[in-house]
């Protein structure tokens, strides 16, 4: 019988004003050997780090609304999974002003990714499911 995982790695609980030993919200969500993000403030990259995690293994990143803490690290996130040569498609479940954001970043900054980026927009109902596969689904509120 394969292993079954279910495993919530805090990578960051702080709030908007960076504070010592504190860091902006994150959290990687490990179900069955798959990895999905949830939330990426700054500082997300060096918290994975740490944490030994490969970048180019996370498939899915969940941005839960647009406040900065929630979503300032995903576009640098996002450029390092390009610069380490990520082929395979990332999704990004967020609110539909996200996917603007993310498309300027990317034209000003004439970046053409090396792997498809995939924009899945989210609205905010409370109790939504919002991405469900044949291991997992996602039933919670969004901000």
């Amino acid at each position: 019988m394969a292993h079954r995982r279910f495993e919530l790695t805090t990578l960051g609980t702080g709030a908007a004003l960076p504070a010592r030993g504190r860091f902006p919200t994150a959290q990687l969500l490990n179900v069955h050997d798959v990895l999905y993000m949830i939330d990426c403030g700054e500082g997300t990259q060096e918290r994975l780090r740490v944490a030994g995690v490969n970048l180019v293994r996370i498939g899915h990143i969940f941005i839960s609304h647009l406040h900065g803490d929630h979503y300032l690290g995903l576009m640098g996130l996002i450029s390092s999974m390009h610069l380490m040569g990520r082929t395979m498609t990332l999704h990004v479940h967020g609110p539909k002003q996200l996917k603007e954001v993310l498309d300027l970043q990317l034209r000003v900054s004439s970046t053409y990714l090396r792997y498809p980026l995939e924009f899945h927009s989210l609205e905010p109902v409370s109790g939504a499911i919002v991405w469900e596969d044949h291991t997992t689904s996602w039933c919670g509120p969004l901000h």
